[in-house]
C-alpha cells in the first residue's frame, strides 16, 4: 500500500508518465514474489497474512484506474491493475481452499458427542473458532476501499461460512443424546453467532428456545392436571393433585442446574421465560385445586 501511494504521488507530481509506469510496473511485478510464496501451500495458520495481503493488494488495484496521463502510460497503468486484480483472485481463491481446510478439520473431529454433555451445552469451542475467521474474513472485506468483483467474493464466501457453521451445529447436536440439552446447545451457539456477526441467527435463537422450553418444562407442566376431577375414586387415584408435578420439576431441575448459558442477557430472559411458564401453570393448578 505504500508502495502504491508513492506511485500516486510520483504520476501527480513527475511529468514523464511513461517511465514512471514502466519502474511502476517493474516493481510491483518484483513484489509478487511474496504472494506466490503465500499461495502455494495454503494453511490455517497464514490465513491472517494472506488476508492482509489481499486487502492490500485489493486497495492497491483500484488506484490504477484510469487518469488523465499519456496513452502509453495509461496502457502500462492499465496492464499493472490488471496484474493486480489477477492477483487479488488468487489470494481469495486461497482463503477460500483455507476455509475448506478448517471445515475439513472440524467435520472430521469425533469429539462433538463428548464435548456437548461436558460444556453443559454451552458454546463450542469450534463455534469461536469458525466465528473468528468468519469475523478475520469480515474486517478484511470492510477494509477494502472500492467495490469490486473480488470483493463480492469474499462477502459470498463469509456468508456461505455462516450458513455452514449454522447447518454443523444442527448436524453435530444430533450426537447428542438429551434432547433438552440438545437445543440448549443450540440455542447458545446460535446467540453467540447473533451477538458477533449481527442478527443472521434471529430466527435460529427463536425457535431453538421454543423447542429446549417444550421438551424441557412441557413435561413438567403437563403433570399439572387441567381440571379438578371430583369423582368417586379421586382420593385413590391422586390424593395430592401438585406431587407429580413437584416431583418433575425437581428432577428437570436436578439434571439441568450445571448446565450452561455464557451469555447474561440470553441467561436471563431464558429464566424469566422459564419462570413465566411454570409459575402460571402453577397458579392456575392452585387457584383450581
Amino acid at each position: 500500500m505504500v508502495t502504491a501511494y508513492s506511485i500516486q504521488e510520483m504520476v501527480s507530481t513527475i511529468r514523464r508518465t511513461l517511465a514512471v509506469a514502466q519502474f511502476v510496473k517493474a516493481s510491483i511485478s518484483k513484489m509478487l514474489v511474496f504472494i506466490d510464496a503465500l499461495v502455494s501451500v495454503p494453511r490455517v495458520g497464514n490465513l491472517g497474512s494472506v488476508l492482509d495481503m489481499y486487502i492490500s493488494v485489493s486497495n492497491a488495484s483500484y488506484m490504477f484506474t484510469p487518469v488523465v496521463i499519456s496513452p502509453e502510460a495509461q496502457i502500462i497503468f492499465n496492464e499493472t491493475g490488471g496484474l493486480l486484480q489477477r492477483e487479488g483472485n488468487r489470494l481469495l481463491e486461497t482463503i477460500s481452499n483455507t476455509m475448506e481446510e478448517v471445515r475439513a478439520l472440524i467435520e472430521d473431529d469425533d469429539s462433538w458427542a463428548i464435548e456437548i454433555p461436558r460444556g453443559g451445552g454451552g458454546v463450542h469451542r469450534k463455534t469461536q473458532l469458525m466465528v473468528d475467521y468468519i469475523m478475520s474474513m469480515w474486517d478484511a472485506w470492510n477494509q477494502i476501499s472500492a467495490p469490486s468483483h473480488s470483493a463480492v467474493n469474499l462477502r459470498g464466501l463469509i456468508e456461505n461460512t455462516v450458513d455452514y457453521l449454522k447447518d454443523l451445529l444442527l448436524r453435530k447436536s444430533e450426537l447428542c443424546s438429551d434432547p433438552s440439552l440438545r437445543y440448549l446447545f443450540l440455542l447458545n451457539n446460535s446467540h453467540f453467532i447473533t451477538q458477533v456477526y449481527g442478527d443472521h441467527g434471529g430466527l435460529e435463537r427463536v425457535k431453538y428456545m421454543d423447542n429446549y422450553l417444550d421438551v424441557s418444562w412441557g413435561p413438567v407442566l403437563s403433570c399439572i392436571p387441567k381440571s379438578n376431577f371430583n369423582g368417586p375414586f379421586h382420593c385413590l387415584i391422586n390424593t395430592s393433585p401438585l406431587a407429580k408435578f413437584q416431583s418433575a420439576f425437581h428432577k428437570t431441575y436436578h439434571a439441568q442446574k450445571f448446565w450452561k448459558v455464557p451469555d447474561p442477557q440470553l441467561r436471563d430472559a431464558l429464566r424469566r421465560t422459564i419462570a413465566a411458564r411454570v409459575i402460571s401453570g402453577y397458579h392456575d393448578c392452585l387457584k383450581e385445586h
